[in-house]
């Protein structure tokens, strides 16, 4: 061990010990993420780094430990207000509750308490509202109207669980007539100016719609419903139609001018995303490619199933086969193992990673250079990802 790294864990004990004399308590990983890096590194795992430092790491709980501390919680909030607690008051706890409960009402229950109702209405709850204060007043109800005397909800739960963005269309959807509409056009006349607008501004989505309507205009949720946005697309020539059929037409319009069209500039033609056309074939690009009897331009390169050491064995055996005593160069790999250079590099780092392995001689040709020990700390370190 040299001096580099025996500095590292010193400082790295220190912090341990500092952080239990003014909290009383060992970190958790989480708590000291850089040092998590250091831990792994040398020592393989957090609670071996523990260890190493001279502390007690933290067990596992058992369910049984974990639901009795919940509950007690619960039971000692109760004690205290005189009233069980809401969701947002247990925030910190909330996953461990959903992991062993399901939901928060499910473990309310669990405990012993009655849960508190559901306050977010259904549909059926908001559109049947409605419906009750038409039957009673004999009047459609205006947003003035929204209020818990009149047994109805807030507006705002309307527009948001209907997804739309104005009352006559919240009126509509529920089957009422609104009291107004903001337009005068019969259906054929909406549909031939909006397929017009559409066209002039070459207008793809509803969002862009919504922007550049003129007031008198219907909304996009009386498009959808009645004509259906992407029909009006279609019409307008801003969207083409994603069929196999359609796919098929253009890729092989393509293939006349290139000799394998990409997905790119497939998509491009078709104006529509690859990862659209891909939705609305419900296959792999390259799989529909291949079953109209053609070649996808790009393949995914064929998966290494060897595990490190036969990896390297076959490196070793080829590389001596073919009169490279000290490894074959990168420009050979491909052709003489059917392995690329990065398959090689992400399981061993580096080539001079593989050549250690398989007992070559190192070879220094510029960039960093490892030392046989550097390389050995890199490869014996276990492979993890640092979520963050």
């Amino acid at each position: 061990m040299n001096k580099n790294k025996d500095q590292i864990i010193a400082n790295a004990f220190s912090e341990i010990r500092d952080f239990y004399d003014q909290h009383g308590r060992i970190p958790i990983r989480r708590e000291r993420e850089a040092i998590n890096t250091i831990a792994r590194r040398y020592f393989g795992t957090w609670n071996n780094f523990i260890a190493a430092a001279g502390y007690q790491p933290n067990v596992k709980k058992t369910t049984a430990q974990i639901t009795e501390r919940l509950f007690k919680m619960v039971h000692d909030f109760y004690q205290l207000h005189g009233r069980i607690p809401m969701r947002r008051e247990f925030t910190r706890k909330n996953g461990t509750i959903c992991k062993y409960f399901g939901s928060w009402n499910k473990f309310i229950a669990a405990v012993g308490y009655e849960p508190n109702s559901r306050r977010v209405p259904s549909k059926m709850k908001l559109k049947n509202s409605l419906l009750q204060y038409y039957l009673k007043h004999q009047k459609v109800p205006t947003i003035g109207d929204c209020r818990a005397k009149n047994g109805l909800y807030n507006h705002l739960s309307y527009f948001t669980h209907f997804g739309l963005n104005s009352w006559p269309d919240v009126l509509e959807y529920v089957g009422l007539r609104p009291y107004f509409r903001i337009t005068t056009m019969t259906d054929a006349e909406a549909k031939e100016e909006v397929i017009n607008l559409i066209k002039k501004h070459k207008i793809k989505y509803g969002k862009t719609y919504e922007k550049l309507k003129p007031e008198n205009f219907p909304s996009l949720w009386y498009l959808k419903e009645k004509f259906g946005w992407n029909n009006l697309c279609y019409m307008a020539g801003t969207k083409i139609p994603v069929t196999k059929f359609s796919v098929k037409d253009h890729y092989l319009n393509l293939k006349k001018n290139t000799s394998k069209p990409t997905a790119k500039e497939l998509a491009k033609k078709m104006k529509i995303s690859p990862s659209g056309i891909v939705w609305n074939l419900n296959q792999p690009l390259n799989d529909f490619i291949l079953s109209i009897g053609h070649e996808p331009a790009h393949k995914t390169p064929t998966r290494c199933k060897l595990t490190k050491k036969q990896l390297a064995e076959l490196y070793k055996t080829k590389s001596l086969a073919h009169g490279y005593p000290n490894g074959m160069p990168r420009d050979k790999l491909q052709e003489l193992t059917g392995y690329s250079r990065d398959i090689y590099e992400k399981r061993f780092f580096s080539m001079n990673g593989l050549r250690l392995v398989c007992h070559f001689k190192l070879a220094f040709r510029g960039g960093k250079k490892y030392s046989e020990e550097e390389l050995r700390d890199i490869l014996n370190k276990p492979p993890y990802r640092n979520h963050r």
